[in-house]
């Protein structure tokens, strides 16, 4: 298949985000790092992440806080809940400004609301790793997320495609 090459069509979004700034690291270790039981806790993918966002929309500008919590699941064949090895909750902060002429308060908060997570998650990726690598714990990161495509016209089938089940 020979490579191609696309050249999207970007348009600069009305809000434009400052420095994007660690605003909480908690950590509290239950166990040295050569103890925590059961060692399935170590398993990535054994660990599950509350994520919010919390924002504030003023005139012109705001922020945006997005946080995450450790959430560590059950060991299978186990009745009760193991105590985890860590707590973990992170946050990060980023400040913002608007132009009102060009987009109204009430679109500013939507993309709070549904859009602001994918631009400070990547930092909160970086946080996580850094906290859990530099704890003595082997190393965690906070998975990647599906980001929602927005379309203004439905892609088109070909005709000899057939439709999936």
């Amino acid at each position: 298949m020979p490579e191609e090459t696309a050249k999207p069509e970007l348009q600069p979004f009305p809000v434009r985000v400052g420095a994007i700034v660690p605003t909480r690291i908690d950590f509290e270790a239950f166990a040295p790092p050569g103890e925590a039981k059961p060692p399935v806790y170590h398993d990535p993918y054994r660990v599950a992440f509350n994520v919010g966002v919390k924002y504030r929309v003023d005139e012109g500008s705001g922020f945006v806080l997005v946080s995450a919590e450790a959430a560590f699941e059950k060991p299978e064949g186990e009745s009760s809940p193991a105590k985890p090895p860590y707590r973990l909750n992170v946050g990060a902060s980023a400040p913002f400004v608007y132009d009102p002429k060009k987009i109204s308060k009430d679109e500013v908060a939507e993309w709070c609301a549904k859009g602001a997570f994918f631009v400070v998650s990547p930092y909160l990726r970086l946080l996580v790793f850094s906290v859990t690598g530099q704890s003595g714990f082997p190393t965690i990161t906070l998975p990647l997320v599906m980001v929602p495509v927005f379309r203004e016209k439905p892609l088109s089938r070909k005709p000899d495609a057939a439709p999936r089940n």
